[in-house]
């Protein structure tokens, strides 16, 4: 028969031991359950306000873009693209004659493509080869549009596009009309509290929209008549250029 002997000293210990892991465990459940209500108190999701507010601001422009198409039209395709060649270095001498150092001309666009033309009873005919060289003519001088188009039609532009008036560089605008859309939008934020008996405490976001320039063009069909007219040379009134800002904010209210 075996007899078991248990250490009087490791029984006391292991029940000291028990109950300091359950005293421990408790004050830990306490701990949690303070937190856990401290924590609910603090996220409490303040009253918060979200408005808009807008800026516009139109300055004169200083710069004149105008876009030019060289067009050349043969049956083959080497030939046609060869005669467009010629026809472009044209229009460039010409222009640069005309405007000085001053101007700047790039190639905006290039395409070939095939011709063709529906005959009665024949159906879609081959006619050809278009090419169509795309130049974008920019000069710091508004008040130079007619020029650049009489130019260009001068020297054998077949299509000239759209005048748009920018500016060469619109950042100290487009950080005024930010400024003051950002004011305004505060502005409505503090009335619209205001009106339910409460005060802005703090900003908590603002966001830009952000918004193009917007140029005042002229019509290129309006342009084209002044193609096939010269008698006078053309006149275009300098466009303005509007600016425009959108800000919105989202501030924290209190009584």
């Amino acid at each position: 028969m075996r007899i078991f002997r248990t250490d009087s000293n490791q029984l006391v210990e292991g029940r000291q031991g028990s109950f300091f892991l359950v005293l421990a465990l408790a004050f830990a459940g306490l701990i949690s359950t303070q937190c856990l209500a401290e924590s609910g108190e603090v996220r409490e999701k303040p009253a918060v306000v979200q408005a808009s507010g807008q800026a516009r601001i139109v300055a004169d422009s200083d710069r004149v873009q105008i876009d030019l198409t060289v067009v050349s039209q043969a049956m083959e395709a080497s030939e046609a693209v060869a005669m467009n060649a010629q026809a472009s270095e044209a229009v460039q001498a010409k222009l640069r004659k005309s405007l000085g150092n001053g101007a700047t001309i790039q190639s905006s666009g290039y395409s070939l493509s095939p011709d063709y033309s529906y005959v009665q009873g024949k159906g879609q005919q081959f006619k050809g080869y278009s090419v169509r060289n795309r130049l974008r003519v920019s000069l710091e001088d508004p008040t130079a549009a007619g020029l650049i188009i009489d130019s260009a039609s001068q020297a054998g532009v077949t299509e000239i596009g759209q005048v748009q008036f920018t500016l060469a560089d619109d950042r100290a605008l487009r950080e005024r009309a930010l400024a003051e859309a950002t004011k305004a939008a505060l502005g409505r934020a503090t009335v619209m509290a205001s009106a339910v008996d409460l005060k802005v405490y703090r900003v908590l976001s603002i966001q830009d929209e952000q918004s193009p320039a917007v140029s005042f063009r002229q019509k290129s069909d309006v342009l084209r008549s002044s193609l096939a007219s010269e008698a006078a040379p053309t006149e275009i009134v300098p466009g303005l250029v509007e600016i425009r800002a959108e800000v919105t904010v989202e501030v924290e209210v209190r009584p």
